[in-house]
């Protein structure tokens, strides 16, 4: 179903679903896609990236919502690159391993 809602999409070629269309094509394939074998990932990402290639402008927010995020966006990457940062002394001025340092550090997400 992913597969299809994608290249519906490909050939609709900047024009927007209907809301009701797209909400229900996005809530399956949020649901599958975790399902999906590793290289029908693949192939689905490839082709939600050929998607993305297009005006930015013309693709519709169901597409431009179904692009997963990159796993450097996740917390737990974030919570790692923090660790990190830390054991390496980097920014030792006024950064993350300054002596009494109160930010987040690398966590943008929540």
């Amino acid at each position: 179903m992913f597969a299809n809602a994608a290249a519906r999409a490909t050939r609709l070629s900047g024009r927007r679903l209907q809301s009701t269309t797209a909400n229900s094509v996005l809530a399956q394939a949020n649901e599958t896609f975790g399902k999906l074998p590793e290289v029908a990932q693949r192939e689905e990402l490839k082709r939600l990236g050929e998607i993305m290639k297009a005006d930015w402008h013309k693709v519709s927010l169901a597409d431009k919502q179904a692009v997963p995020k990159p796993r450097t966006m996740t917390k737990e990457w974030q919570e790692a690159s923090n660790r990190y940062a830390k054991e390496h002394n980097m920014n030792p001025i006024s950064g993350i391993s300054s002596e009494g340092y109160k930010g987040k550090g690398f966590v943008q997400s929540s």
